[in-house]
């Protein structure tokens, strides 16, 4: 009898100290489980299983935080009404206000990029942005797409975000009047827009395309109560820097021109005459038949990146097979006439050295290069 009460006192303690809401402990666990999978699946499996949970009675711990959680991977996989009706459940029955705080800040974003009417039209926005820049894949076919998306649905409130992002892709793709259209349109759409940002990356993109006379005017209409003032001296700096630098390549550019015209008139007194010397150019020196096929290959192999440095990388052969072949032809010229001296042929390589590091320079300006090199330079190359 006495074990009987002592073994009914201990059933009744442990009942007693037994967590009524470990189900809801278990049941949040499993859903934390799911949704850090990642797979689009999955997540809605998740997503269901905090829904459950928040919705089951009597109330636990773990209910509001389910609708928060909820709540965060409806809006991560874009499913903006079934975000913003597990917000709207945290708002109505939450009880820890650091939470509530974040979910009417959650609703607040959500509402002011459209609200219902443009829930499809922000998935679709996203979708393709992170097309673009969320895999390797040509993003022509999305960029398209989501201009398309923008000219249907002008009133959409991230309207001038995907102008923006659309200018930039055109941009990194090497297509530069389809690039500034869209610079355009979101610096007329973003007029009054304080910060000016969309201006001040219109104002920026014109420098890139060495359109300064135009940036220049731009910059100075800026309106002066609304412009991020940091943003406006950066861009003034980097107008000027993008003057020194056009002064710079009229320097080199007519440099290299009478370089080339003094290597010909160079040959031509070496040869005896002009007949000689054209006889003497058409027949290709070994230096290009040496570096044609490296420059072939090294273009081909670049076709597929980035679109920009390709065009540099074959520009860069282009201009290296010129200068061989000038180069090649002068010192055939030299050789016909008296044996090489080792101060000529010293001097002559230090100009061929000078005149391809003239020539890689104005390839790269010209493709719009600088900037990505002087970022890489400062940051180092970025890693995946």
């Amino acid at each position: 009898m006495t074990r009987l009460a002592v073994a009914l006192l201990v059933l009744v303690a442990r009942i007693a100290s037994a967590d009524p809401e470990a189900d809801a402990d278990a049941a949040f666990k499993r859903a934390g489980q799911l949704a850090v999978s990642g797979d689009p699946a999955t997540v809605n499996t998740a997503i269901a299983a905090y829904e459950q949970l928040g919705s089951a009675r009597p109330i636990t711990r773990w209910t509001d935080d389910a609708w928060a959680e909820a709540a965060r991977l409806a809006e991560f996989s874009r499913d903006y009404a079934r975000a913003r009706r597990a917000l709207e459940q945290v708002l109505e029955i939450g009880t820890d206000d650091r939470l509530v705080a974040r979910a009417r800040a959650a609703l607040a974003r959500i509402e002011e990029e459209g609200g219902p009417a443009f829930d499809a039209v922000r998935a679709e926005h996203e979708r393709l942005a992170s097309e673009i820049y969320g895999t390797d894949d040509d993003p022509t076919a999305a960029l398209t797409a989501l201009g398309a998306l923008v000219e249907q649905n002008p009133t959409y409130p991230r309207a001038n975000a995907a102008r923006l992002a659309l200018a930039l892709g055109w941009e990194a793709e090497g297509d530069r009047g389809e690039a500034m259209r869209w610079f355009r349109a979101a610096a007329e759409a973003g007029r009054r827009e304080r910060g000016q940002h969309a201006r001040l990356e219109y104002v920026r993109a014109l420098t890139r395309a060495a359109d300064l006379a135009e940036a220049e005017t731009e910059l100075a209409a800026l309106d002066p109560t609304l412009v991020d003032s940091a943003g406006a001296r950066q861009a003034a700096e980097k107008l000027e820097t993008a003057y020194q630098r056009r002064r710079l390549r009229i320097g080199l550019g007519i440099a290299l021109l009478v370089i080339g015209i003094g290597a010909l008139a160079l040959a031509r007194r070496d040869l005896g005459s002009w007949r000689a010397l054209g006889a003497k150019l058409i027949r290709p020196p070994i230096e290009v038949w040496f570096l044609l096929p490296l420059a072939l290959l090294l273009s081909l192999v670049a076709l597929p990146g980035n679109p920009l440095i390709a065009r540099a990388v074959r520009w860069i052969g282009v201009a290296g097979v010129v200068i061989a072949w000038l180069s090649g032809t002068t010192l055939e010229a030299a050789r016909a006439k008296a044996p090489v001296s080792a101060r000529r042929a010293l001097t002559h390589g230090l100009v061929v050295v000078g005149c391809v590091a003239a020539a890689v320079y104005l390839v790269v300006a010209y493709v719009g290069l600088l900037d990505l090199l002087e970022e890489t330079w400062r940051g180092g190359p970025a890693m995946d």
